[in-house]
């Protein structure tokens, strides 16, 4: 009789543990896509990062996960069947053009990829100085000028244009204007007895200069489709940056920047911005970076310009 209950126990046990392997996969696999949807919610928080990804990501997927493995072991019929629908689903969509395996594999590697994301919070600016040149660098932003404009609307449509709708409208244009700029600009030095500022205009038909010449006609175009935008000037350098709104905003601006309009260039990048004292978010546009919100070159800001 022991003999007989030893081997009734035995394909019992293996069959837990292949239910629970099921779970385990199931739940790994709908984790991941669903976890994508929500990390563009989620609020920007200065937590750490553990082991190269991001804690607040890493914890909602474990949290998600442990809450479909609950749901899997509790009410699997129910579960179950939802999982069975929405690869029904998937599968009818793929049939039809609107999804295949190539995109589900893009999903996934996008939500693999965002564990490693953060956007992080720069230093304030505590010490500000009476921005030099402030005068003359008004002077040259003629974003009113139609050269000005016309450029600006060209470039604003040159990239992304199937990504320009509804309320992104002015945020993604304006990253269209970033690329056209920044993927043409070559660096010309100031004559070395003087500090030159080249106008919008003048730049337009030349796509070269020093730092102040890209900040000028980079803040000059995005103003003139409606953007907002400042100069920032540290200890060596002035770069431009672009109000994405409060902390939701930046969070969007990050998932657009990542995942939509630049994922070659940022999709594992750690973002950076500054907030000012009113609780909205910039990034920067500077023309040594190749996507919006890369590492500023100096820290130390020592004055801003708002145009």
């Amino acid at each position: 009789m022991p003999a007989n209950d030893t081997a009734g126990r035995t394909p019992n046990r293996w069959d837990g543990l292949l239910r629970a392997a099921v779970r385990f996969v199931v739940a790994l696999a709908v984790s991941l896509p669903l976890c994508l949807l929500l990390w563009p919610h989620l609020p920007l928080l200065k937590v750490p990062a553990v082991w190269g990804m991001g804690l607040d990501r890493l914890l909602l997927l474990l949290v998600v996960f442990g809450v479909l493995l609950f749901l899997l072991k509790r009410y699997p019929l129910i579960s179950f069947g939802a999982v069975i629908l929405a690869l029904g689903t998937a599968t009818y969509r793929s049939f039809h053009g609107d999804h295949d395996l190539r995109s589900l594999f893009k999903d996934y590697r996008s939500a693999l990829a965002a564990l490693a994301q953060t956007t992080e919070a720069l230093p304030d600016a505590k010490e500000l100085r009476p921005f030099k040149g402030a005068a003359e660098l008004r002077t040259a932003m003629d974003y009113k000028d139609p050269a000005v404009r016309t450029f600006a609307v060209r470039a604003a449509t040159t990239w992304f244009t199937a990504e320009a709708e509804g309320d992104d409208r002015t945020l993604v244009q304006s990253f269209s204007i970033f690329k056209v700029i920044n993927s043409g600009w070559i660096y010309v030095s100031d004559p070395a007895d003087t500090e030159y500022f080249a106008s919008a205009k003048e730049s337009i038909g030349l796509l070269a200069g020093d730092c102040d010449d890209h900040a000028v006609l980079m803040a000059s175009c995005i103003k003139a489709i409606g953007g907002k935008v400042r100069l920032v000037r540290t200890t060596g350098h002035i770069y431009p940056e672009m109000c994405v709104g409060k902390a939701k905003g930046m969070q969007h601006a990050a998932n657009l920047i990542r995942n939509e309009l630049f994922p070659e260039e940022a999709r594992y990048a750690d973002l950076y911005y500054h907030t000012d004292a009113n609780g909205d978010c910039w990034i920067n546009l500077d023309y040594t970076r190749h996507y919006p919100g890369g590492p500023v070159m100096n820290e130390k800001i020592v004055g801003i310009l708002h145009v």
